[in-house]
């Protein structure tokens, strides 16, 4: 196996620990619990944060509740708590997919490792990696956006609605952070 084939089989490795990297739980109830980042997660048709000692819920409607107390929103309040639902959501979508497809491209890449070893052909081994490696980058990148989407619909959200101010906790510097991994 040439210096290029390992570097690859260790990209490999990377994104198979990252497709198992996800955060999630069964909660008590038998109810799954899926983290999309630190602060946020999923749990049935609800988005939970947590910030400042306390808890909110954005439901798929865009109703908030802080501390178990449903907000009276305006429409455009509810509007943006409804699009922050649809990104989390899209994140969580986009997170599964990558999982999956990183897990196909580990078999994918572990079997072509394996069948070109015996053929004693390993010349095309690692352009054939790095091509599941490139469309697995794609995916990847696609969460990026979604993470910055999600941080700049925080950051509306918090500006319309002060209460929500405590659980606005993604960082400016969350997509830029996200892409350079």
């Amino acid at each position: 196996m040439t210096a290029r084939t390992s570097s690859a089989v260790a990209l490999l490795a990377a994104a198979l620990a990252a497709a198992f990297a996800g955060a999630c739980s069964r909660l008590p109830d038998g109810e799954v619990h899926v983290s999309v980042i630190d602060h946020i997660s999923m749990a049935g048709d609800k988005v939970l944060l947590r910030g400042a000692g306390g808890s909110a819920q954005i439901g798929p409607d865009g109703a908030i509740a802080i501390d178990g107390g449903a907000l009276a929103l305006t429409p455009a309040q509810q509007a943006l708590g409804r699009e922050f639902y649809q990104q989390a959501m899209g994140m969580r979508h986009d997170g599964v997919a990558i999982g999956k497809a990183g897990a196909a491209m580990a078999g994918q890449a572990l079997s072509t490792v394996a069948q070109d070893l015996r053929d004693g052909n390993t010349d095309q081994t690692e352009a054939k990696i790095q091509a599941e490696a490139d469309k697995l980058e794609a995916q990847a990148l696609q969460l990026c956006r979604r993470v910055q989407a999600l941080r700049d619909v925080q950051q509306r959200l918090s500006a319309a609605l002060p209460q929500f101010e405590p659980y606005a906790r993604i960082s400016a510097s969350a997509g830029d952070d996200c892409r350079k991994r």
